[in-house]
């Protein structure tokens, strides 16, 4: 499929986004490309820019089967075992673009959950490196892979990856810029929210959020991007929920997910389909049972779910919990070898309050918080970085 958009236009507008306006590469810079092999068009477009940036960029294409391999054939030993050349490259980049591009997304699922567990934990540290002392960005090409798990057509689901990044503009970079000027103004007036509310025919909700950083995500470490997040206070969040759509992670996918919460941590826990995974993730390490991340999605161009997280966390009018791990910026403090996002809608039915004014409701922003979005942007500097 990747020669159906060698010759787009698109493709090296999206590299010039990345690497000029989410990494802002620079002279100099030690920059790795990565990414499974049917993403070349979109490699290469990122090798080229980087060098028309004079970076000093190399890329390390991945073959989608030998994580099969390695699963079926490694060791206990072997899967716990951090190589040193990994060590070595997170300490020697400075910027790492990562094109997604599965051509089977359920290659892991007959998988056993526990050696997933025992991979995750022993790259823990890694991740977090390269988390907080490297430049980043994650985003995905077309493949009849993630076409099929939206139910689209490759043409398709291209199309709509190009919209949700805004490369059907000229001026892609541009409308970028104001999607992040708009949310710092909603996250400097959030600034101080004491507790999110958050309600619906499925949902009753409360997450405290005092001395945290609410913080914004347009493009820093994924594209496409759009989002409003941040770390709830650990033993703070209370009452029930039950997700919209399936939730996908490490290739397995379980549906109908309803957790129930007391002072932080998930009380009771059901599935309707995969209730064994859901619970094996829950039991990774005792941060897996807290909530990272609450993010509020802003990304109206992203208007149905993908099965990816990518994409679907960004849908405008929604909203996402992550059961694991926070983030730094956010000052967040659970720490877990997981980071699962997990959705709902809000569109039909459905409230967010900040404390007692409410934030957005059926999926649109209200009252003051809807004037303030729909102002004219005015450019000021943004520091928020978030992955996926």
């Amino acid at each position: 499929m990747k020669e159906l958009f060698w010759q787009d236009p698109r493709i090296m507008r999206w590299a010039e986004v990345i690497v000029d306006f989410c990494t802002e590469v620079k002279p100099g810079e030690r920059v790795e490309i990565t990414g499974e092999i049917d993403g070349e068009p979109l490699m290469l477009a990122l090798y080229r820019r980087c060098l028309e940036a004079g970076a000093f960029p190399v890329i390390a294409p991945v073959f989608p089967t030998a994580s099969g391999i390695f699963y079926r054939h490694a060791g206990p030993d072997q899967l716990s075992h951090v190589h040193k050349i990994d060590e070595f490259r997170v300490r020697h980049t400075d910027v790492s673009l990562h094109v997604t591009a599965e051509p089977n997304t359920k290659s892991l699922t007959w998988v056993d959950p526990a050696k997933l567990k025992m991979v995750r934990l022993a790259r823990r540290k890694l991740g977090r490196i390269r988390k907080e002392r490297i430049r980043w960005n994650v985003t995905s090409y077309p493949t009849h892979a993630y076409a099929q798990d939206a139910a689209m057509s490759i043409q398709e689901f291209a199309d709509f990856i190009f919209h949700a990044g805004f490369l059907v503009y000229e001026d892609a970079v541009e409308r970028w810029r104001n999607l992040r000027l708009r949310q710092q103004k909603m996250t400097h007036e959030l600034a101080g929210t004491k507790v999110f509310r958050i309600e619906t025919p499925e949902c009753d909700l409360r997450l405290g959020t005092e001395g945290r950083i609410i913080c914004e995500s347009s493009g820093k470490v994924n594209m496409p991007d759009g989002e409003i997040y941040t770390g709830p206070v650990e033993n703070a969040v209370d009452g029930w929920i039950k997700f919209s759509y399936p939730g996908c992670y490490l290739g397995q996918e379980a549906a109908g997910i309803r957790l129930e919460f007391r002072r932080g941590r998930v009380a009771k826990a059901s599935a309707e389909t995969n209730e064994s995974f859901l619970m094996k993730m829950l039991d990774t390490d005792p941060g897996a049972r807290r909530i990272g991340e609450l993010g509020i999605g802003t990304n109206w161009e992203i208007k149905r779910f993908t099965r990816n997280l990518l994409f679907d966390e960004k849908m405008g009018g929604t909203i996402h919990l992550a059961l694991g791990d926070s983030y730094a910026e956010t000052l967040g403090k659970n720490r877990s070898a997981i980071h699962w996002d997990l959705l709902h809608d809000l569109r039909r039915e459905g409230r967010i309050y900040a404390d007692d004014a409410v934030l957005m409701e059926n999926g649109r922003f209200a009252g003051r918080f809807e004037e303030l979005w729909n102002e004219t942007p005015v450019r000021t500097d943004s520091r928020s970085r978030k992955p996926v």
